[in-house]
């Protein structure tokens, strides 16, 4: 309820109230209290003045210098092409999806209040838009493979890393509530140094499929593959996935292979979280099976939803990490893309980084998301659809 609407209900029922006796008065506060939210002493400090006195009282507190529903829609239709990030994220994206956003409310005035706003404004008017939305929880298909354990040593090299190369890799089951049967997974890879971020889906977890997917992921990155560190499951412990990585040819290249402590998540903490923001927020919870979805996850991830996450949507980094008592205080690196911190890095060639610009100019993220929604829409129909074959 606004202050405005506030104040003239109360200038409303203040001659009711100052008419009342002690238990009129009291049920009128009651009332006033449902309606306005305002605590009991405060209703009381208002409905003692005149009526003269609470028609002159302003606000307290800096007069506002954004006008909220002038803004709040292009807000809420910014954050959701931006994949719903946070307020900070929405503030560093700015400079790539302003330019390209076209609206006929959209003016230079609006434009320009879009700039000015500081993150924390910006999160304030998130917190409206955040309401009642909520996320479910999925099951987990990790085994662990007791055999290879020896032969992949443990390792939690995230502190040393300086530049791009060095990865992290999980898998994501699409089962449903059920892991019995053949479903889909996904697999993705992260940066540590970039947050540059990969995904592939495939029909199950075989070190075939999961070796292949490698490849295909190294294929794509824009600097080379150095090391990897995966979880201890059993779909990247085996002979072909070793192989790949320590190929028995000489000359060939060598890939660092290391995998984490099991039931350890913090070891592998910089793709344990591309797990919700990058598969889950994008293909939720449900159970996949058909090989023809799969190919047509594979185009979603590869043309629409890592172009627009590696391109276009800041990421956070944590700069510092410090223990004050029992308390502990992180602080975070300015939010940047993964491009943008390729372009920074001085380990990646100059051909490189020309080739990622040309890249970037042919994208327009607002295009990207227009086009992956029409996709998961065809995904998602396809999906029930086969559902409903099967209960048939």
């Amino acid at each position: 309820m606004s202050y405005q609407a506030i104040r003239e209900y109360l200038i409303a029922v203040l001659p009711r109230y100052q008419a009342a006796e002690k238990k009129g008065k009291s049920q009128i506060l009651d009332e006033a209290f449902l309606v306005t939210q305002l605590t009991r002493k405060h209703l009381i400090r208002q409905l003692n003045e005149t009526q003269e006195i609470l028609a002159l009282k302003k606000p307290s507190g800096r007069r506002p210098l954004y006008d909220r529903e002038l803004l709040l829609p292009h807000v809420r239709f910014l954050w959701i092409q931006m994949e719903r990030i946070c307020g900070k994220r929405m503030k560093a994206a700015y400079p790539d999806w302003l330019p390209r956003y076209t609206s006929e409310t959209f003016t230079t005035a609006v434009r320009l209040q879009l700039e000015k706003m500081s993150a924390a404004t910006l999160e304030r008017m998130l917190r409206v838009i955040r309401k009642g939305e909520a996320a479910s929880k999925g099951l987990t298909s990790t085994c662990p493979a007791r055999y290879m354990k020896n032969k992949i040593p443990l390792n939690t090299f995230d502190t040393k890393i300086d530049r791009p190369g060095y990865m992290q890799g999980d898998t994501v089951a699409h089962c449903g509530t059920s892991l019995e049967g053949v479903f889909a997974n996904s697999i993705t890879l992260t940066d540590i140094d970039s947050t540059w971020t990969e995904n592939r889906a495939m029909l199950s977890k075989k070190a075939v499929e999961v070796k292949s997917k490698f490849i295909d992921i190294e294929a794509s990155l824009p600097f080379d593959l150095l090391a990897v560190n995966t979880d201890s499951g059993s779909e990247f412990l085996n002979r072909p996935i070793l192989r790949f990585m320590r190929p028995l040819e000489a000359g060939k290249r060598q890939i660092t292979f290391t995998r984490s402590r099991p039931y350890k998540k913090n070891d592998n903490c910089y793709v344990e979280q591309k797990n919700f923001t990058h598969v889950r927020e994008l293909f939720g919870y449900e159970r996949i099976e058909d090989p023809e979805l799969v190919d047509l996850m594979n185009e979603i991830y590869k043309q629409y939803w890592n172009p627009l996450q590696n391109f276009f949507l800041p990421t956070f980094k944590l700069k510092e990490k410090i223990r004050i008592g029992a308390r502990i205080v992180k602080k975070y690196e300015r939010p940047e893309t993964p491009f943008d911190r390729l372009m920074r890095s001085p380990h990646l060639s100059e051909a490189r980084k020309e080739s990622l610009k040309k890249k970037k100019l042919g994208l327009n993220p607002f295009e990207l998301k227009t086009e992956l929604e029409c996709k998961l829409r065809i995904f998602f129909d396809l999906l029930h659809k086969s559902k409903a074959r099967k209960a048939a």
